[in-house]
C-alpha cells in the first residue's frame, strides 16, 4: 500500500472536503479523487460517503484511519530512528564557552559527534532548518518552533582586569569605577553581550565607555592582560593568564546565561541527558 494514499485520506478526513484537501496538499482535485478511489478498491470498502456538501468519513473509513494514523507515525519514527544510526550529530558552541563544552562532551559515551564553532544566533537558524542537531549557546530572546532550550549555567558577572590596574587590589568593583575604562567585547557576542552587560549601567544611570571590540573571547583576555581595558563578557571558568584576574561587581548585573539549544525532532537524547546533567551539576 502507498502510505501517500493514507496520508491523502486523513488530509480529506480534516478537511471535510475533496477541493479543500486538494488545495492543502496542492494537488490537483481529480488526482485526489482518483487515489482516494484506488485506496478504497484497494483495502475493499468505502472510507467517505460523498454528498453535495462535502465528504464525511464512514464507520469502516474511521475504524480505518484509526489505526492507520498510529500505524503511520510508527512508521516515521521508525525512519527517523533508521536515518540516526550510525551518523554524526552536529553540535554547535558559541565563543568562550570551551570549559562548559568539556564538561558536556565528559558525560558522553558515544563517538559520533562533531563540535562546530558558531555563532548563537546561526545555531538557531541551523537548528531550525535541520542541518545542526545542538548548540550550545547565550541565552537567546526567543526561538522559533521546533528549537528546545535548556538553561546549563548561570555565571555571574565578575570584572576582568590586568593585575596591575589599580580596581584589581579590591575586594569588589562598582560599576562606577567600571564606566570610566574601556570595556571590551568580542565581536562574536557583541550584539547580546552588549544588551546584556550595558543594562547593568543604564539601570544605575551610567554611561560606560566602550573599548575596541575582539574577534574572539581569547582575544578579549590578551587584550585586557597588554592593559587595553577591561571585560565582562569572560566567565570564572575561563583559563585565564596570571597577568589578568576576576574581580567581582557590587552591583546586581544580568548574569552570562548559557544555554543547551536541540532540535525537537533530532535523535540527540543522550546530548539532552548530559545538558541535564550539566545543569544539575551547576
Amino acid at each position: 500500500m502507498d502510505l501517500r494514499y493514507v496520508r491523502y485520506a486523513m488530509a480529506i478526513a480534516r478537511a471535510g472536503s475533496l477541493r479543500r484537501a486538494a488545495a492543502a496538499l496542492h494537488i490537483a482535485q481529480p488526482t485526489l479523487s482518483e487515489q482516494l478511489r484506488a485506496l478504497e478498491k484497494e483495502i475493499g470498502v468505502e472510507l467517505f460517503s460523498r454528498s453535495s456538501s462535502g465528504v464525511q468519513l464512514t464507520e469502516a473509513g474511521e475504524a480505518f484511519l484509526a489505526q492507520a494514523t498510529v500505524a503511520l507515525d510508527a512508521f516515521e519514527r521508525a525512519v527517523v530512528a533508521a536515518r540516526g544510526k550510525g551518523t554524526t550529530a552536529r553540535l554547535g558552541v558559541a565563543d568562550g564557552l570551551a570549559d562548559v563544552v568539556a564538561r558536556l562532551l565528559s558525560q558522553l559515551h558515544t563517538g559520533r559527534l562533531r563540535v562546530a564553532p558558531m555563532g548563537t544566533a546561526e545555531q538557531i537558524v541551523s537548528i531550525a532548518d535541520g542541518t545542526l542537531q545542538a548548540g550550545l549557546g547565550y541565552a537567546p530572546g526567543s526561538l522559533p518552533r521546533g528549537v528546545a532550550r535548556m538553561l546549563v549555567h548561570r555565571f555571574p558577572v565578575h570584572a576582568l582586569l590586568p593585575r596591575g590596574h589599580h580596581l584589581a587590589e579590591y575586594d569588589a568593583v562598582s560599576l562606577a569605577d567600571l564606566a570610566g575604562e574601556p570595556l571590551l567585547m568580542p565581536e562574536s557576542d557583541a550584539v547580546a553581550g552588549a544588551r546584556r552587560f550595558l543594562e547593568g549601567f543604564v539601570r544605575h544611570g551610567l554611561h560606560p565607555r566602550l573599548g575596541p571590540a575582539a574577534a574572539t573571547h581569547d582575544l578579549v583576555i590578551t587584550m585586557v592582560g597588554e592593559g587595553a581595558g577591561y571585560a565582562l563578557c569572560v566567565h570564572e571558568g575561563t583559563t585565564v593568564p596570571d597577568s589578568v584576574t576576576f574581580v567581582p561587581v557590587k552591583e546586581d548585573t544580568p548574569p552570562i546565561e548559557v544555554v543547551f539549544l536541540w532540535n525537537r525532532q533530532a535523535d540527540v537524547h543522550e546530548l539532552v541527558s548530559a545538558a541535564r546533567h550539566l545543569a544539575r551539576s551547576g
